[in-house]
C-alpha cells in the first residue's frame, strides 16, 4: 500500500490513479480529467457564442415573417367587417316588418311566462336549501417521471440524501449557493465504475467543493432509465478492487414514488432552480 499525497488515502501499490481523488502517481499531479478542464471550458464558451449568433439570426427572420403575416391578417379583418356591416344593414330592413307582426304574440307569451315563473318561484321557496360540497385541494405538488434535466438531477441528489448516502448528504446540505452537475465521458472516471450506463457520468459538486473538483458523488443512467448512484472517498463506498459499484440502482418510477411519498416534491423543485449543468 502507498499513501496518496493529495488526499491522504491508502492506495494499492500497483494503482496508477488514486480512486478517491484522481491523483496520478506516475505524473505526480492530478489526472488528465482535471488538466483538460480549462481547454474544454474554452471550447464550450466558443460553441455557446456561435449558438447565440444563430439564435439571434433566426429570431430576426421570424420577427420579419410575423410582421408580414400580421399586416395581411389586419387587411382581411377590415374586409370582413365591411362585408358584415353591409349584410346587417340589408337584413335589418326586412326584419322590421316581421317584428311588428310578432309583437302581439310576444306580449301574450310574456304574460304566460311571468305566471309560470311566479309558480316555480313559490315551489323553490318550499324546497330545503342544499349544502354545497367543498372539494379539498391536494396537499403539495407531485413529481412526475418526465422531469427536466435540472429537476431530475435535484431529484437524484435529494433521493440519495434521504437514503443517508453520506457524500450526497454533503452535496444537498451545502447546496445554498447551488449544485453543479458535470457530464463527462472521461475514461479516468468512467472506467472506475462497474455500471457505466450509457457511458456518460454525471458528477455532482456542491458550492463548497466545486472549485476543488474532487469527485465524491456521481450517477449514471441505464438504457431503461434506471439510475446508478455512486459515492467515493468513504470506507463504506462499495467497490471490488479498483472498480466502484453503485450504492444503489433505482428506477425513475420508484425514485419519484419515494420522493412524493416522503413529501419532498416541493424541496426538489426549489433545489432544481439552483442546479447548473456543464458538458465536459
Amino acid at each position: 500500500m502507498k499513501k496518496c499525497p493529495w488526499c491522504g488515502k491508502n492506495v494499492p501499490t500497483e494503482d496508477r490513479i488514486c480512486p478517491s481523488c484522481g491523483y496520478d502517481f506516475s505524473r505526480g499531479e492530478m489526472s488528465s480529467f482535471y488538466d483538460q478542464r480549462q481547454q474544454k471550458q474554452a471550447k464550450s464558451k466558443i460553441r455557446h457564442k456561435n449558438e447565440m449568433v444563430i439564435v439571434a439570426t433566426l429570431a430576426i427572420i421570424a420577427g420579419g415573417s410575423y410582421i408580414f403575416n400580421n399586416q395581411q391578417e389586419q387587411t382581411e379583418a377590415r374586409q370582413n367587417i365591411q362585408q358584415t356591416t353591409k349584410t346587417i344593414s340589408e337584413s335589418s330592413t326586412a326584419d322590421s316588418s316581421v317584428a311588428s307582426s310578432s309583437s302581439s304574440e310576444s306580449a301574450a307569451k310574456s304574460s304566460s311566462s311571468k305566471a309560470t315563473k311566479k309558480s316555480s318561484t313559490e315551489v323553490a321557496k318550499k324546497k330545503p336549501a342544499v349544502k354545497k360540497q367543498v372539494t379539498k385541494k391536494s396537499n403539495g405538488d407531485q413529481l412526475k417521471s418526465n422531469m427536466q434535466p435540472t429537476e431530475f438531477a435535484a431529484a437524484v441528489a435529494k433521493y440519495a440524501a434521504q437514503k443517508n448516502v453520506s457524500k450526497w448528504k454533503d452535496v444537498v446540505n451545502n447546496s445554498n449557493n447551488g449544485i453543479l452537475i458535470k457530464e463527462t465521458t472521461e475514461p479516468d472516471i468512467v472506467n472506475y465504475l462497474s455500471a457505466k450506463g450509457n457511458g456518460t457520468v454525471y458528477v455532482a459538486f456542491n458550492s463548497k467543493d466545486s472549485n476543488n473538483e474532487v469527485v465524491y458523488s456521481a450517477y449514471t443512467i441505464n438504457q431503461d432509465g434506471s439510475v446508478n448512484i455512486y459515492e467515493f472517498g468513504t470506507p463504506d463506498a462499495p467497490h471490488t478492487g479498483n472498480i466502484y459499484n453503485p450504492v444503489e440502482t433505482v428506477s425513475q418510477q420508484d425514485l419519484v414514488k419515494y420522493l412524493n411519498s416522503h413529501k419532498q416534491a416541493k424541496n426538489v423543485q426549489q433545489m432544481a432552480k439552483k442546479v447548473g449543468i456543464a458538458h465536459e
